[in-house]
């Protein structure tokens, strides 16, 4: 049941990047902050540790400037790519 539910964490993990990349892009500060806290929550669960603290990054950094100026944006898109060669690593 675990691998089962792993797996469909998986399959939608590419949804979750795009998600946040368009919050990152509408420089939507709040749906950003949702999106990473649900996914550092989500991922950690299913023993991606790696990208529950990246996600947890980014929280930080967008909560600590109030919102998402060039430099956060640019750190973010970072952060958010090294999270998806995350989960392609372990696919």
């Amino acid at each position: 049941m675990f691998e089962q539910l792993k797996q469909q964490f998986l399959a939608s993990f590419e949804a979750k990047i795009e998600n946040l990349k368009n919050a990152l892009e509408n420089q939507d500060a709040q749906a950003l902050t949702v999106s990473v806290h649900q996914l550092a929550g989500s991922s950690g669960s299913y023993g991606y540790d790696a990208i529950s603290e990246l996600c947890s990054v980014i929280e930080t950094l967008v909560h600590d400037n109030d919102s998402i100026d060039s430099t956060t944006q640019e750190k973010t898109h970072l952060l958010i790519s090294l999270m998806a060669g995350q989960v392609n690593d372990a696919a």
